[in-house]
């Protein structure tokens, strides 16, 4: 989510079938953005559980930018490097169904 959301693709994100539904395209982006603030590295920059249901009924107009996730991921299909750390230097690990 984070890199579509660097790249300004953030509906890519999105199912395809409510993406095709112009009507939805403000819902869905607000919702991906107060999801990314929800992960924020720092636990006083995410929003409190009230702030979160305020900012999803659109009570809170103005959306702080997120800033990048303490974990972030590679996109299905990428491979990470075996000793990939994230920002606070915890190694992340890759889960593989059985």
């Amino acid at each position: 989510a984070w890199k579509l959301w660097i790249e300004d693709n953030i509906l890519a994100l999105a199912d395809t079938e409510l993406v095709s539904k112009q009507c939805c395209h403000q819902e869905i982006l607000r919702c991906i953005h107060v999801g990314l603030l929800c992960v924020q590295e720092h636990a006083n920059n995410r929003p409190s559980m009230s702030m979160v249901i305020s900012m999803l009924n659109s009570e809170i107009i103005d959306l702080l930018s997120p800033t990048q996730p303490a974990f972030t991921a590679a996109l299905h299909g990428e491979s990470l490097p075996n000793n990939t750390r994230s920002i606070n230097d915890i190694t992340i690990t890759n889960i593989a169904g059985r």
